[in-house]
């Protein structure tokens, strides 16, 4: 199946040891893509000429924070159709055809499906321990779990450049309180990594700081 509209998003900071099965499992979709844009956070390792090498167009952009890099993805990006992907995730075999018929044929503006998490094989086995997997398959993810029409973005805006952590859960209030068509479908699309360097792990106070500003924006909104 092809389909030019559908662009792919990849921010990736220091990636190289998982970037090339992410965009692997892509490239092997019964699926094909516009193109795969890989966000290079300004990496101190070869992220970049992994991507490069396989295909990709990357784009470097300074010290930065998710929310930039997947808003210079969607600004980079061709496609009428947007579908993310974390750097050291990857999606299973049908999930962009799968994603894509759900979102064509009930003329929906967005797909979401799950993502289950699983532990990077490569850790020790106390490192392992360390890390806690969530049992059971999930909705909330963006990165494998969901396609967007680029309309989407000129409605209800861009990612919150502001916060450094927590902006998939703002841009996801907005989405649900704008009225547009969305669907959640409980299938499992989304492998998440946990491994020693999550964006989350590492920046645990941060999300929390910025979650309560997330939902102090909510309340303010509601009261008036």
């Amino acid at each position: 199946m092809q389909n030019p509209s559908v662009s792919a998003v990849i921010p990736a900071k220091n990636a190289s040891l998982y970037i090339l099965e992410t965009i692997d499992a892509i490239k092997k979709q019964n699926f094909e893509i516009l193109e795969i844009v890989v966000i290079d956070d300004d990496s101190t390792d070869n992220t970049g000429e992994i991507a490069r090498n396989a295909g990709c167009n990357v784009y470097r952009i300074n010290e930065s924070s998710l929310a930039k890099s997947r808003n210079a993805g969607i600004n980079a990006s061709k496609g009428s159709i947007i579908f993310f992907n974390d750097a050291d995730d990857y999606i299973e075999k049908e999930t962009l055809s799968l994603l894509y018929n759900e979102l064509i044929n009930n003329d929906l503006q967005a797909v979401f499906s799950m993502g289950r998490d699983f532990i990077s094989p490569e850790l020790t086995e106390e490192e392992k321990k360390q890390l806690k997997p969530r049992p059971e398959p999930y909705f909330g993810s963006i990165g494998g779990a969901s396609l967007i029409r680029r309309e989407v973005f000129d409605t209800i805006g861009l990612f919150d450049e502001t916060l450094k952590s927590g902006e998939i859960v703002g841009w996801q209030l907005k989405l649900q309180s704008s009225g547009l068509k969305i669907k959640k479908i409980p299938i499992v699309t989304l492998n998440r990594r946990l491994h020693k360097t999550n964006f989350g792990r590492l920046n645990r106070a941060q999300e929390y700081t910025d979650y309560a500003s997330i939902l102090r924006q909510k309340l303010q909104k509601t009261i008036k």
